[in-house]
């Protein structure tokens, strides 16, 4: 494949991540969480302000500042029980400040740690495999894509009683990219249309089915039922 295909579909994913929503940072209830940290006795209290503490930063777009509250609190042996989830946060916030290689490695240290929380362990995987994905590493996207779906057919789905969970649909969508990537055309398209119908047209899985079929409109032929489902039910132009 074409380097100038890669760099397109490199900057799709980029230019999607960064499209946020972010909200002024109140500096008022920062003050008040790192307080209540340094000064409740219990570890769920702690933990509380820790949550609320790196949510304002992440939605304020300070996240440098998020991942130092992070790092800050695993050095804190009480709370050892969360430092799985504090990598995820290091890595969501990388990702956000799209540092991938800093975002990858939170994400693996959170999976050797480990987790019981299973839906800790769907983003743990399911973000691995886009910043493998981004590395272009597609042996390893592929698998921890399909580790991440794995973990939601054994959970989500068995609670829900119905097929997928509109949670995942980021692990379809980006085992989609591989096998775009990859050159399995049907398959990614295939991908793309279940991470569309979970998502209900979610504009990020939209688009890269759009792009495949810019890009390879022999598909859209074969791939003519689905794309008329897409535009009955989610309004959706490709």
């Amino acid at each position: 494949m074409k380097t100038d295909s890669l760099n397109m579909h490199e900057e799709l994913f980029v230019s999607i991540l960064t499209a946020r929503d972010l909200v002024p940072l109140d500096t008022e209830r920062v003050a008040e969480e790192r307080r209540y940290y340094e000064m409740t006795p219990t570890i769920s209290g702690k933990w509380s302000a820790i949550s609320d503490l790196v949510g304002l930063y992440t939605d304020a777009g300070y996240y440098d500042e998020a991942i130092l509250v992070c790092k800050e609190v695993l050095k804190n042996p009480l709370l050892k029980e969360y430092f799985a989830d504090l990598w995820v946060w290091v890595g969501k916030n990388s990702e956000n400040k799209e540092d991938f290689e800093a975002a990858l490695n939170a994400y693996l240290e959170s999976i050797k740690i480990g987790s019981d929380n299973r839906y800790l362990q769907y983003w743990q995987h399911n973000n691995a495999g886009f910043c493998f994905l981004m590395q272009k590493n597609f042996a390893e996207a592929e698998k921890h894509c399909r580790i991440a779906l794995e973990i939601d057919e054994r959970t989500w789905v068995e609670v829900e009683r119905r097929y997928g969970s509109p949670l995942n649909w980021n692990a379809f969508k980006n085992l989609g990219a591989v096998m775009e990537y990859t050159g399995r055309y049907h398959e990614a398209a295939s991908y793309y249309t279940v991470s569309i119908k979970l998502s209900r047209g979610i504009e990020r899985a939209v688009l890269h089915l759009r792009r495949l079929m810019q890009r390879h409109p022999e598909l859209i032929k074969w791939w003519k039922e689905p794309i008329e489902d897409l535009l009955t039910y989610y309004h959706v132009v490709v």
